[in-house]
């Protein structure tokens, strides 16, 4: 074979085997990405946690929330602790030093846990390559000089503990596309244990009726264990669900409560709703039945046809008569008197009340064949 043939056919090996090697980096670089897109978070988070909060658009929102007329408020009006340190710290950092958060870390969950205090939190992400190195970093810029982490072993898996200084700590737990974070050891601990033993919130049963209907585009979800509204007094192995949709001056917050196969039929949830009175006042609407509730909102277009064009008056000019169950509050009327409340509004309202008093709440409870459906809105008054 001449000589010029043996080089032609070397350059064509050489640049064969490039193309091959390219081609398997880049695969299993697909297929990594893949696998990590598909770590289903709540295998990690312990069933007998009280509340789930999920953004898989963790960065728009950041973005969206500062442009809303209510910034102010809703900045006030926060879930503080864990979720509120690493929210500000990382996204500020991954946006200084590495071009904003990853596609796998926009997608977090917090988890919340009894007694509820703000150190009562587990936050989880996706993970990609480099993410654990940009959180390492991140944590070693705002951690104290003497930076030392040190691993624990628990149920033969690592939990790394970060100084943070103060006598704070943050205990993390890494595994192949996720990372979970906790001021509380214990609550990491639990996090192993739920994803050891399987006793995850994906096992359990009234919460697998949401994962199954989830096709939710919200980005922002959060998920609470007990109905949506207090007076239906159901117990607490109910889920509801509560998507956020955002506009510059309006927050709606949409869903349904999941119940066990064995609990209450919907007729018997009809009956603590027909067991209140019904109010008709100019700051405060409660009906709890669609004829009522036709009655109301024509009286309601009578007044605005006469020129009394409130605000108050056009939320309850936009209700749907189908509802079940129909609440209309001005927020500054409870801050004078929550207790007159206690069975309406969420206890997160309630004890929120004040910074919610620029507020118009409306409340719409639907039911249907399957479960109770609910719409919350909360107007801007300013």
């Amino acid at each position: 074979m001449k000589f010029k043939t043996v080089v032609k056919l070397s350059v064509f090996i050489s640049v064969l085997l490039f193309c091959v090697a390219v081609g398997f980096y880049a695969f299993t670089q697909l297929d990594m990405t893949k696998r990590n897109r598909e770590v289903n978070l709540y295998s990690l988070i312990p069933s007998n946690c009280t509340g789930v909060l999920e953004s898989n658009q963790t960065t728009a929102l950041l973005n969206d929330l500062s442009s809303l007329n209510y910034h102010k408020e809703l900045v006030q009006f926060q879930f503080p602790g864990l979720f509120e340190f690493l929210l500000h710290h990382l996204n500020e950092y991954a946006v200084n030093n590495a071009h904003g958060l990853s596609s796998q870390m926009n997608h977090l969950m917090v988890s919340f846990h009894q007694p509820g205090t703000n150190r009562d939190q587990v936050v989880y992400f996706r993970t990609g390559e480099s993410d654990i190195q940009l959180f390492e970093d991140m944590i070693q810029e705002y951690a104290p000089v003497n930076f030392l982490p040190k691993e624990e072993t628990y149920q033969g898996k690592t939990i790394t503990v970060y100084p943070l200084g103060q006598d704070e700590f943050l205990a993390a737990y890494m595994g192949d596309g996720y990372m979970a974070l906790s001021f509380q050891k214990r609550l990491i601990e639990e996090v192993i244990d739920a994803q050891q033993d399987k006793k995850s919130l994906n096992e359990d049963p009234v919460f697998a009726q949401i994962l199954q209907k989830k096709k939710s585009h919200s980005s922002l979800t959060l998920y609470g264990r007990s109905a949506s509204f207090p007076f239906l007094k159901l117990n607490q192995s109910c889920w509801s669900e509560y998507e956020f949709h955002l506009n510059s001056d309006v927050l709606y917050l949409t869903g349904e409560t999941y119940l066990p196969d064995s609990c209450l039929s919907l007729s018997d949830i009809e009956q603590p709703i027909l067991g209140q009175n019904s109010v008709y006042e100019k700051d405060w609407l409660l009906s709890t039945h669609r004829d009522t509730t036709s009655v109301f909102m024509e009286k309601t277009h009578h007044l605005m046809e006469e020129g009394e064009r409130s605000l108050f008056n056009q939320c309850v000019a936009n209700l749907s008569k189908d509802a079940a169950y129909t609440m209309v509050v001005d927020m500054e009327r409870v801050v004078e008197n929550s207790e007159l409340f206690a069975g309406c509004l969420p206890s997160l309202m309630l004890n929120h009340a004040t910074l919610l008093r620029s507020f118009i709440v409306s409340a719409q409870l639907s039911l249907t064949q399957n479960r109770p459906s609910h719409v919350w809105v909360l107007t801007y008054k300013n």
